[in-house]
Parts: structure tokens; C-alpha cells; sequence
């Protein structure tokens, strides 16, 4: 695939990923909403999703990041889906420039996480990292897109 580093071995890696950020934002939302601790989410510990969940600078506009993040992660699920499976170069420009806007954003969110919350959201960090990868597989559809 053009644009993707790796070819069709890279464009199934950012298939993956983007996979697991849809799914690393619904259990975000689904821990948001339950208010309570899980096995990977302890109240009280350095893994404390409830903590960061409780910045405010996790509220946008009135939308809590928890509630906005399977938006976001299903629209790049889509584009990912639509430039890998079905070969569509705007879909890989576009979902190239969200998961760039998206890593420039994740030190901050992560420098928020530890700085002002005190602690880690495991769903969190997945997705920041999911976001930093799609980023460097699909830089050359940036590159390309801008020349």
C-alpha cells in the first residue's frame, strides 16, 4: 500500500492498532461511566483511571475525553478500513493527519496524566500509543499529501 510504511505488512499493522484503540476507548468510556476501579483501573494506586478521569482538563466543551474517544477511535477504525481495505488514498491522508493531530496531543495528555492527576490510565496510554504508531506508519501519506 502507497503511503504506509511497511507496505501491506504496515497496512495491516495500522489495521491492528487501530483496532485496539477503538476497543482501549470503549473500556475508557465503559470505566468513565461505571465511576468505579477494575482489575487494570485501582482506585488509589499509580494505575488510577478514576484520578485522571477527574482533570479537568478532560472535559472539552462539556464532553468528558472518556465520551469523545470512540468517536474519534471509530472514525479512525473507518479510514483505516477504507484506505487499507479498500485501497482509498483520501481515507489514508485523512486518517494520517488525525493520528498526527492525535500524537501531538499525547505527551501533553500523558504529561497531564502524571503531573496533575498523580497517575496512569491504562486505556489512555494504549491509545496515545496507538496514535504515536498510525503516526509513523503513515508519515509518507503526510508527505505525500503536502507536496
Amino acid at each position: 500500500m502507497e503511503g504506509v510504511v511497511g507496505g501491506s505488512v504496515g497496512g495491516l499493522v495500522v489495521l491492528l492498532l487501530c483496532v485496539v484503540g477503538f476497543i482501549a476507548s470503549i473500556a475508557t468510556n465503559v470505566e468513565f461511566r461505571r465511576a468505579s476501579g477494575s482489575f487494570l483501573c485501582r482506585p488509589g494506586s499509580r494505575v488510577d483511571c478514576l484520578r485522571v478521569y477527574a482533570m479537568p482538563q478532560a472535559w472539552v466543551l462539556g464532553f468528558h475525553l472518556s465520551q469523545l474517544a470512540p468517536l474519534y477511535y471509530g472514525l479512525v477504525l473507518l479510514l483505516a478500513v477504507l484506505a487499507i481495505v479498500f485501497k482509498l488514498t483520501p481515507a489514508l491522508k485523512l486518517l494520517a493527519f488525525l493520528s498526527l493531530e492525535c500524537s501531538i496531543l499525547a505527551p501533553y495528555m500523558i504529561y497531564l496524566m502524571i503531573r496533575y492527576a498523580g497517575a496512569v490510565c491504562v486505556y489512555c496510554l494504549t491509545m496515545h500509543t496507538v496514535s504515536i504508531l498510525v503516526t509513523l506508519l503513515t508519515y509518507r501519506a503526510i508527505v505525500e499529501a503536502l507536496t
